[in-house]
């Protein structure tokens, strides 16, 4: 790994985002990217002893960084964060999937394509997740009259798409993003702004397989083996680099106590996404 740029192959960090972070540790983020990374990182955050947001630890962190104004969605197997901050720039963050909650990965493993009002299929479990909340969210979205972000990470970043296809953001960033609709849906959604980061290896931006009739929304910025991010690069690259990084995570981190074993699935803890955005602004 570069010496430059940190990346953990921690499963804390992977199963448990929220559990040892230390959020905006650079201090205020200085790209909406790298803010966005963070935030996709912070609604992990969650009590001991349920899935609901730790409201108190999550407020200081938000209030640290600017946003003075927030509130919580939770209902199900969803969770969902508004924030408002400096000339009114909004945050919808949406939570990933928590490996210890059955209705996540419940939602996770429902592939069917059905419906979308707004224009081709798409996932279902993804759907009916996002729908647990997706009244209150654009009431609230209504009240904003400023710029608004969306984002998440993994199956938060697939609520969030599904958000944008609704009420179009100012910009959506999403972070190891699994497909979320057919081609339809993604043609539906032409005219929104974002930025689809990918780290390395990781297992689910490549989720639903090919096949299923799934596709992706917007064009990768990869984030290389070095871990420095490049914007759409070709497959022979992203091939080649694939490969390096594997060799080098088995070498280095797979036989560790207390590491992910494969490099598929440590590229997607959030961490790895918030790194190499912090090392852009630094």
């Amino acid at each position: 790994m570069s010496s430059e740029i940190g990346y953990s192959p921690k499963r804390d960090d992977l199963y448990s985002p929220g559990k040892n972070a230390r959020f905006f540790d650079g201090g205020p983020p200085r790209s909406e990217a790298m803010l966005c990374a963070e935030m996709a990182r912070l609604v992990y955050c969650r009590s001991a002893s349920t899935f609901a947001f730790d409201e108190e630890r999550i407020g200081s962190v938000l209030k640290r960084v600017g946003f003075t104004n927030y509130q919580f969605f939770e209902t199900g197997s969803t969770h969902c964060l508004l924030a408002q901050g400096v000339k009114g720039l909004g945050v919808i963050a949406f939570r990933g999937t928590d490996a210890d909650d059955p209705t996540d990965l419940g939602d996770d493993a429902d592939l069917l394509l059905s419906p979308w009002k707004q224009g081709g299929k798409v996932h279902q479990g993804f759907a009916n997740a996002f729908n647990e909340v997706r009244l209150d969210v654009e009431n609230a979205l209504r009240r904003i009259a400023g710029r608004v972000l969306f984002t998440g990470h993994s199956l938060g970043a697939a609520m969030a798409t599904l958000l944008a296809s609704v009420r179009k953001p100012n910009c959506l960033y999403t972070f190891g993003s699994p497909k979320v609709g057919d081609t339809d849906f993604v043609d539906s959604l032409n005219a929104v702004p974002n930025q689809r980061y990918v780290d390395c290896c990781d297992l689910v931006a490549r989720m639903p397989p090919d096949g299923f009739g799934f596709a992706h929304f917007g064009y990768p910025h990869y984030i290389d083996s070095n871990r420095r991010v490049t914007f759409n690069p070709n497959a022979e690259m992203v091939d080649v680099d694939q490969i390096t990084a594997r060799e080098k995570y088995f070498i280095e981190y797979a036989w560790k106590d207390g590491n992910v074993a494969v490099r598929d699935l440590a590229d997607h803890a959030p961490i790895n996404y918030v790194l190499p955005l912090s090392a852009e602004q630094s």
